[in-house]
């Protein structure tokens, strides 16, 4: 089992939507302007998620340092349950660390229909442990950047959590590639660490 302790934890667990119909399909329609925008394929398809359970169990503690912060990416849909499962994890929750105002190639907002209100920004949830001070200062919470494929996140993240928190040790959960300077944990990429 790995024995090393980070400072840093960066996640974006794959999240189990629900609002779908029974065969895991959105059952509103999406913008009807871009058919071929949203497909109806079902997120299961795309890549394995996990229930809020299973997120909830997950080891965590293991590696993280007494001293920790945690960046969790979540929908709005999941705030409730992002919130839950920090705590599990031995977070207390501090702060909306960033917001990801999402764009289209040709720079126009993203918009979902959505129940409530039309959807275009996902939010990564910051929580701490034990005694964790930012290092710099005027980090913006606000990124826009482009989207790329389905729940990739952007890039300047990381950059901007190291420019936040310093050169700590840092591990990210969940990722999809190896990133210089990160240690990496999931089932599409090489890991570094066993969980």
């Amino acid at each position: 089992m790995n024995s090393k302790k980070y400072q840093i934890i960066y996640a974006d667990p794959p999240w189990r939507f629900t609002g779908l119909g029974s065969k895991g399909i959105r059952s509103a329609k999406m913008r009807t302007d871009k058919p071929n925008l949203h497909s109806n394929i079902p997120i299961e398809k795309k890549y394995s998620t996990m229930s809020v359970e299973e997120l909830k169990t997950l080891p965590i503690q293991k590696l993280t340092d007494d001293n920790c912060v945690l960046f969790m990416w979540t929908t709005d849909s999941h705030l409730p349950y992002a919130i839950e499962i920090m705590r599990s994890w031995g977070f207390t929750y501090a702060t909306v660390g960033f917001v990801w105002n999402k764009k289209e190639k040709s720079g126009k907002q993203v918009c979902y229909y959505g129940y409530w209100t039309m959807k275009g920004t996902e939010l990564c949830l910051l929580g701490r442990r034990g005694k964790v001070k930012p290092k710099g200062h005027n980090i913006r919470q606000l990124v826009e950047a482009t989207r790329g494929e389905h729940s990739v996140k952007p890039a300047e993240v990381r950059t901007r959590i190291v420019e936040l928190m310093g050169e700590l040790p840092r591990i990210e959960l969940f990722a999809r590639q190896k990133t210089e300077g990160w240690d990496v944990w999931g089932n599409e990429v090489e890991s570094d660490i066993e969980l």
